[in-house]
C-alpha cells in the first residue's frame, strides 16, 4: 500500500533520527523492527507509518525527501540560546521553590514555564529550531516533553508525565491559577518543584 497524503513533520523527524542512528542501511533495520516490534525513541510514528504504508513505501521512498527535510528542519543550535532558555528555566523553578508555600498557583505557574524553557532548550540542541518550537509547540508541555522524549531525552523522573499532562491544559490557556481555586491543590507543589529540578539537572547533562 503507497501512502496518498505528505508526511508530517514529526513523521520525518523520527525517519530522520532512525536514518541518523542506523547510517546506510537504516531501510532494512527500520523494516527489522517493524517486524520484531522492537521500541526505540519515535517508534510511535515510525509504527503508524509501517500500518498505512508498509514495506514498499518504505522501499521506494527517496533519499531526497528526507535530504530536504533534515535541511528544512535544520536548527543549528545556538549555544548561547540554549544557555540562555537553561538558564531562565533555572531562575524560574527557584522561584518557584521560594514560594511554593505563600503561592502555590504562583509556584506551580513558574514550575510551568521551567518545564518548557527546559524541554525547549534540550530540543534546540536537538535540532529543533526555536521558531518552529515557537509555532509548533507554543506552551503545550505534553507536546513538547514527547518530542524531546523522540529526540533521544532520558532518565526523566517518573512522575514529570502526570505532572506535564495536569499543567499543560491550563498552561496553554494561561489559567493555572483556576487550578487551585477554594484552596484546591491538584499536586504537591513541593514534590513538583523538585520533580523539575531533577528534569532540568537531566537536561543539563545531555546537553553539555
Amino acid at each position: 500500500m503507497m501512502m496518498m497524503r505528505d508526511l508530517h513533520e514529526e513523521e520525518l523527524r523520527a525517519l530522520l533520527a532512525f536514518r541518523q542512528r542506523h547510517g546506510r542501511c537504516w531501510k532494512a533495520a527500520l523494516l527489522l523492527r517493524w517486524s520484531a516490534g522492537t521500541d526505540e525513541p519515535g517508534s510511535a510514528h515510525l509504527r503508524h507509518l509501517r500500518n498505512i504504508a508498509g514495506p514498499r513505501w518504505l522501499i521506494g521512498l527517496p533519499a531526497a525527501t528526507l535530504d530536504d527535510a533534515a535541511r528544512r528542519f535544520a536548527g543549528i543550535a545556538d549555544p548561547a540560546l540554549v544557555g540562555t532558555f537553561m538558564a531562565n528555566a533555572v531562575g524560574f523553578a527557584r522561584g518557584a521553590a521560594g514560594s511554593v508555600e505563600i503561592a502555590p498557583a504562583s509556584a506551580a505557574h513558574s514550575l510551568a514555564i521551567a518545564i518548557e524553557l527546559g524541554l525547549k532548550a534540550f530540543l534546540m540542541k536537538a535540532g529543533y529550531a526555536d521558531d518552529w518550537n515557537r509555532v509548533h509547540i507554543r506552551h503545550d508541555l505534553e507536546k513538547a516533553l514527547a518530542l524531546a522524549m523522540e529526540a533521544g531525552l532520558s532518565g526523566l523522573p517518573p512522575e514529570l508525565p502526570e505532572l506535564a499532562a495536569i499543567l499543560s491544559p491550563s498552561y496553554r490557556r494561561h489559567q493555572i491559577d483556576a487550578l487551585f481555586r477554594a484552596g484546591a491543590s491538584p499536586f504537591d507543589v513541593t514534590d513538583a518543584s523538585h520533580c523539575v529540578d531533577r528534569l532540568l539537572a537531566v537536561i543539563r547533562v545531555q546537553i553539555a
